[in-house]
């Protein structure tokens, strides 16, 4: 069973907002509520706690209310005597030695109503008492996907998504000691990018192995099977899509992409090929380039022969109709295997012909990346397999 890291996740600025906007909005409103989707990140009501806390509510009380609480009877065994009910009018009005905070939390439908007319009720009475009783609630509404406040109430929404750059720092640490494959740090940018906004899903994605990761696409049917009713419709009550981004969960566009309309599909698996190609981007683009030196300085002997044969020392490379000039060392991986193939370039030696090897698979890598297409995983294999075997780097 996977489980989110809460002490990395609760670290994050979006994350740590939450905590934060409690804590400073509790201070100016005798009643906030929060909105959170069905499906929340572990720790969610944890974190209103922890605001309460850092608000100066050093011992915020959390009532669980379910379908037959009487809320009044839950509220006067810390407030009442001899455990009477306390209604949301008498909590309203009751002002105590140091100022305290109640934090409900609804189990269900039912539960969430009787949580709402508490709180209706309390607030009401708030307009002409002057208690020191602070209320929070949580409420599950679609419609309210945006911080605001309204006379006495302040609202804040939360679905715990993370930004992009979120994601990259989770999954960066949480995957420290999981490089790969080869010398590169692709795997980790795939699991951020199809992981998009859910930490729960990056790990989720974390626990399949290395060869399952990089042919990710793949296995999304795998993951789809888990939960298939919940990815069908977007919905934001159902964590499908989140207030951080417009772009909707990787499973709602496999779903769409398998039973969607043929314009659906053809949308989504487009969407999810463009996670794989910035992926790829990320992390192969500057690996291969960092490398780009070392493959070419095998050939740097002949290069530097035939540039100056050129009278202005530089290699002529065919450009349409037209000729560019370059010098030695800032020939491309695609320059290389050109002149191989023209055989402009001598290839004897073994080393010779693995770094043809690695310049023509590196060409039809970056070809894909530079048209915006996803490369084939099995290209990607045999190109990160061919270059580690020819360049060492420090």
């Amino acid at each position: 069973m996977h489980s989110l890291d809460a002490g990395l996740y609760w670290l994050l600025p979006g994350p740590r907002s939450l905590i934060e906007k409690i804590a400073t909005q509790i201070t100016s409103s005798r009643v906030l509520v929060v909105n959170l989707p069905k499906t929340t990140v572990p720790g969610t009501r944890e974190g209103i706690a922890r605001g309460l806390q850092d608000a100066h509510f050093p011992h915020p009380i959390r009532l669980l209310i379910r379908s037959g609480t009487d809320i009044a009877s839950d509220v006067g065994v810390h407030f009442g005597e001899g455990n009477r009910r306390v209604t949301a009018a008498e909590l309203a009005r009751l002002h105590l030695a140091s100022a305290s905070s109640i934090l409900l939390q609804p189990d269900d439908a039912k539960a969430q109503a009787l949580c709402d007319a508490y709180t209706v009720e309390f607030m009401a009475a708030t307009g002409h008492t002057e208690g020191n009783v602070h209320l929070v609630t949580t409420i599950h509404d679609a419609s309210h996907q945006g911080d605001g406040h309204q006379n006495k109430i302040h609202l804040i929404t939360f679905d715990g998504g993370l930004t992009p750059d979120e994601m990259d720092a989770y999954v960066s640490l949480r995957m420290i000691n999981r490089p790969g494959p080869g010398s590169t740090r692709l795997l980790r940018a795939i699991v951020g990018e199809f992981a998009g906004f859910d930490a729960l899903f990056a790990e989720r994605l974390m626990l399949l192995d290395d060869s399952q990761i990089l042919a990710i696409r793949d296995h999304l049917g795998l993951l789809l099977g888990e939960d298939h009713e919940r990815w069908r419709t977007l919905s934001w009550l159902t964590g499908t899509r989140s207030i951080v981004t417009s772009q909707p969960h990787l499973l709602h566009d496999f779903y769409l992409a398998e039973h969607g309309t043929a314009e659906q599909k053809v949308d989504a698996k487009g969407r999810i090929d463009r996670r794989y190609w910035r992926a790829c981007l990320k992390a192969i683009t500057p690996w291969s380039e960092e490398r780009r030196s070392e493959v070419v300085k095998i050939f740097l002997p002949q290069l530097r022969q035939i540039a100056a044969r050129h009278p202005k020392g530089k290699i002529a490379i065919p450009q349409g109709e037209f000729q560019r000039l370059v010098d030695s060392e800032d020939l491309e991986y695609n320059n290389i295997s050109g002149m191989a193939k023209r055989d402009i370039l001598d290839v004897k030696t073994e080393n010779e012909r693995r770094a043809v090897n690695v310049c023509w698979k590196t060409k039809l890598v970056r070809d894909d990346i530079a048209h915006l297409r996803a490369p084939k995983p099995e290209l990607l294999s045999e190109l990160i397999q061919a270059m580690d075997g020819l360049v060492h780097l420090d």
